[in-house]
């Protein structure tokens, strides 16, 4: 009986003949006329059921003959190999019984191989049923041929159907790698204007605490740090007024207890002065001096009070208190610094909400029917950052006037619970979504590459074989690319590794050959 060689052997051949040009001539002119040599084509398939995928490849199937099946079995949750479980063959259909062959468990992770041995002949449906804890997945292969003999076998040639691409990535490289696929399809997109725009406080979510006096700033404290939370309030610090020359806080007591006394005494010769005029015993004009001194006492007492206060009745001085909630966003003085009037001390941010504010060219201005969101990119994060009015932010208004020398309208998005990352008064490149959807082909963003200046995918042809495809985008949502050319609906593209797979093509060598089959 004629044995069909491995499909290690068949591969490690494939591989030989493509990494030599010139040693596959040499072997094929040799072998041309000896039949004795040839070999039929293995057999492959690649299957998807929204579970798993399937890739297998096994010889031609020969009545009474073993055929050894290379099953792997990926799972679409997360991509990589199903370690467990049952895998059975099931030939059926071509008015024969059913035929079943059943494996127990995987050779290699990933990796099941179920040997096959039918006994009717000819046209057969295939299927592979894997069972796996949470996973069922029946993959219908279609029809298959079950030759009488080898030589019929050989003489059918290539099975059809096996589409082979350019670039090699084996399983065990997608299973160790990030690695997913995604099916082209149509989606829904959202049109977006492109503007540059800058991150802000809210405009009620920041303010300046400034130096009312001049004077020394003294912590309570802690002196206040970059990025401290505080309460609306809340004492910051204390400012200690410059005295005049020559003047200092106990002269400043002394003179309050003396303008006190003259206080004092002028209220009570006031008083005397009253009652002896209402006796008649001292004159109108006494009783006016001497109210009058009555009032200038009582001045230079509030005076005096004053001063004495400006110093936090002697100790501490005037508190400087935190206008709102928030964290503590500049701090430019030091603790025991000298400031003058109006110097900026503080500056305190609540970042509970983040403004975006856009400058949308003129051209544009026309396209924003009702905007409905924006998204920006910001250096670090895999993903950018959405506002979606209604959901985290909301949209504070479109400009309507065209500013003269940028010659864009402003349009203000309010972001809720921003990230840490996001700074205010950082510049970046946004999207605001116009409120006009369509249906399209689209790509995530991470499938696409920047391949000398040429945007490419890599598309799957087969379980282990990928084409570079150059593509031509359109609109971008969020993190998705509109497809205008290069693609087809159903075409699988690598959405996560799109990277590996093209150092795969470019250094074959690194990236390892052959199956732990």
């Amino acid at each position: 009986m004629h044995r069909f060689p491995s499909v290690d052997s068949l591969r490690r051949l494939r591989l030989l003949i493509a990494a030599s040009a010139i040693a596959f001539a040499l072997v094929a002119c040799d072998r041309a006329g000896d039949p004795a040599t040839a070999e039929p084509e293995v057999q492959v398939h690649t299957h998807f059921t929204p579970q798993a995928e399937l890739f297998v490849e096994f010889d031609p199937l020969v009545a009474g003959a073993k055929s050894t099946f290379a099953a792997h079995f990926t799972r679409l949750s997360d991509y990589k190999p199903v370690t467990t479980g049952t895998v059975e063959v099931i030939l059926s259909g071509g008015n024969a019984p059913t035929e079943r062959f059943r494996v127990g468990a995987p050779r290699a992770p990933g990796i099941f191989a179920p040997t096959v041995v039918p006994r009717a002949t000819g046209r057969r449906q295939l299927a592979l049923v894997l069972a796996a804890p949470g996973l069922q997945s029946r993959h219908e292969l279609g029809e298959v041929v079950v030759h009488a003999d080898a030589a019929a076998a050989l003489k059918a040639g290539p099975a059809p159907g096996a589409a082979e691409g350019e670039i090699g990535f084996l399983k065990e490289q997608q299973w160790t790698t990030d690695f997913a696929l995604e099916a082209v399809r149509p989606r829904a997109l959202r049109e977006s204007v492109s503007a540059p725009a800058t991150i802000r406080a809210a405009g009620d979510g920041a303010a300046e605490v400034v130096a009312t006096v001049p004077g020394t700033l003294r912590a309570t404290g802690d002196f206040p740090a970059l990025g401290d939370r505080v309460a609306r309030g809340q004492t910051l610090a204390m400012l200690v007024p410059r005295l005049a020359t020559g003047t200092d806080a106990a002269s400043l007591q002394a003179e309050l207890a003396a303008a006190r006394s003259q206080a004092a005494l002028a209220d009570a010769e006031a008083a005397r002065m009253q009652r002896l005029h209402a006796q008649e015993a001292v004159s109108l004009r006494r009783l006016q001096e001497a109210l009058s001194a009555q009032q200038v006492a009582q001045a230079q007492l509030r005076a005096a009070r004053q001063r004495v206060s400006l110093l936090g009745g002697g100790s501490g001085g005037i508190a400087v208190k935190a206008p709102l909630a928030g964290a503590i966003a500049r701090v430019p003085v030091a603790n025991g610094a000298a400031v003058e009037e109006g110097d900026l001390l503080f500056q305190i941010v609540d970042r509970r909400e983040l403004w975006l504010e856009a400058h949308v060219s003129e051209a544009d201005a026309a396209r924003l029917d009702r905007p409905t969101g924006a998204a920006f990119d910001l250096p670090g994060l895999d993903a950018p950052v959405e506002v979606h009015a209604g959901d985290n932010g909301r949209l504070v208004g479109v400009g309507s006037v065209i500013d003269p020398e940028t010659r864009s309208v402003p349009v203000v998005f309010a972001l809720s619970a921003p990230e840490a990352r996001i700074a205010i008064n950082q510049n970046v490149q946004a999207r605001v979504f116009t409120g006009r959807t369509r249906q399209a082909l689209s790509v995530p963003a991470g499938a696409v590459i920047d391949d000398g200046g040429q945007r490419v995918v890599y598309v799957m042809r087969g379980g282990e074989s990928f084409s570079r495809v150059p593509v031509t985008l359109g609109l971008r949502d969020g993190d998705r690319y509109e497809v205008l050319e290069g693609l087809q609906a159903g075409d699988r593209v690598v959405s996560r590794g799109a990277m590996q797979v093209r150092l795969a093509a470019a250094t074959p060598e690194a990236m390892g050959h052959g199956h732990a089959h």
